[in-house]
């Protein structure tokens, strides 16, 4: 297991140095492999290749007006500012689980099996985490 050293001051100006141990699960933990690819894109770039960069999306265009009036009509609600539910609210995975059927014939639980994250790298970072 490997100890990080770390620095405590005291009141009286003096620094000790105490060790505390990292969690074991952080072993296996190595770069991200994305901040790893950007990295060789933008050395790539600057050795003269034209890379096109597919990994990270972002919009060209900004969303419809009437998305963007929705979405200020909701945020004036006074019930809309907290804090969702870790599972995500009902109605968005009922939906995700429907769109499975539609497009895939795949049936999953929206209770059980769906689980709206913030990103892929959450996801990633639970995947991980379980095996």
């Amino acid at each position: 297991m490997q100890q990080t050293p770390i620095n405590m001051e005291k009141t009286n100006s003096a620094s000790q140095v105490m060790s505390i141990n990292t969690a074991k699960r952080l072993e296996g933990i190595g770069e991200y492999y994305f901040s790893q690819k950007l990295r060789e894109i933008e050395t790539l770039n600057k050795a003269g290749k034209q890379i096109i960069n597919l990994g990270i999306g972002s919009p060209d265009l900004p969303p419809h007006p009437s998305v963007i009036a929705q979405l200020q009509s909701q945020a004036s609600l006074p019930n809309t500012h907290a804090y969702q539910n870790y599972k995500g609210c009902a109605q968005l995975r009922t939906a995700i689980s429907d769109w499975y059927k539609k497009w895939y014939g795949v049936s999953v639980d929206a209770d059980t099996e769906v689980l709206p994250l913030i990103g892929s790298k959450e996801g990633i970072m639970h995947i991980c985490m379980t095996y």
